[in-house]
């Protein structure tokens, strides 16, 4: 089922009371890129909302950009316009930088967080590589540049169904919404958004990894004590796509041992 609010296309999987889940796509994506894990939840009756972010999928473009303060400002308020209460958001990738932020600046709402290979609490550098990647998105009126990022993200015994499809789905953003995220994101990161928002966030949080993480797990333990670590195993960035078996039972034991 397919509603709008607050300037936000989403899907409604499963009626259920046992919990309400906000699940947020990343970079280029759509709800889509989240159905697995919504499947998953719903069939073990919850509520599951997946968006399409502004300017992503059937979502129109922000008016206010696409800085992660302001792509989170839009998660809060579909939350609000929604009456949502005792929300578990789980973000993949920059979806998951924009669930942290929303989730740390508004905790009597969010509740439960989860990042899928999110590029927070990064090693050395992490602001200025992010930057350079936002360089090659600015002019990439081709989209040769985006096809080249993309495909970094997936191993070389992925799926090539797989691949093609999300190579489909992710040249469909105009090069506006492929930069400007990614732009935001490197200022966000060269400010330290991420560190305090993790330092912010006092409950327990998932992080799962890949076999080459964004997120420095150490680091991100300093910051967040309380904080699960997990890795998939063959897997690539869309680890919810590639391994979605692994993630669903990830993202289970997290909600048993947290409650």
């Amino acid at each position: 089922m397919a509603e709008h609010a607050s300037g936000i296309r989403y899907h409604v999987y499963g009626q259920g009371q046992r919990g309400t889940f906000l699940l947020v796509h990343g970079w280029c994506g759509d709800h889509t890129f989240m159905a697995p894990l919504a499947e998953h939840l719903a069939a073990a009756r919850a509520r599951v909302i997946a968006v399409d972010m502004p300017g992503h999928g059937q979502s129109p473009p922000p008016p206010d950009g696409y800085g992660v303060d302001q792509m989170a400002g839009r998660l809060r308020a579909l939350a609000r316009e929604l009456g949502l209460r005792r929300v578990t958001v789980i973000g993949h990738s920059l979806g998951g930088v924009w669930s942290l932020a929303a989730a740390a600046a508004d905790p009597a709402v969010f509740t439960g967080l989860g990042l899928l290979d999110s590029a927070v609490a990064g090693a050395p550098g992490a602001a200025e590589a992010i930057a350079q990647v936002a360089g090659m998105l600015r002019d990439d009126s081709t989209g040769a540049a985006r096809e080249q990022i993309v495909r970094s993200y997936f191993r070389p015994y992925s799926d090539p169904a797989l691949v093609a499809s999300v190579l489909r789905a992710m040249a469909r953003p105009s090069t506006e919404a492929a930069y400007e995220p990614i732009a935001g994101l490197a200022d966000y990161v060269a400010r330290g958004g991420d560190t305090a928002a993790l330092t912010a966030w006092r409950r327990p949080l998932l992080l799962i990894g890949t076999d080459a993480p964004f997120a420095d797990y150490a680091h991100l333990s300093r910051l967040v004590p309380a904080a699960h670590v997990g890795q998939t195993v063959g897997s690539g960035h869309f680890m919810q796509l590639e391994v979605p078996a692994q993630v669903n039972e990830m993202v289970d034991r997290y909600l048993k041992v947290t409650g």
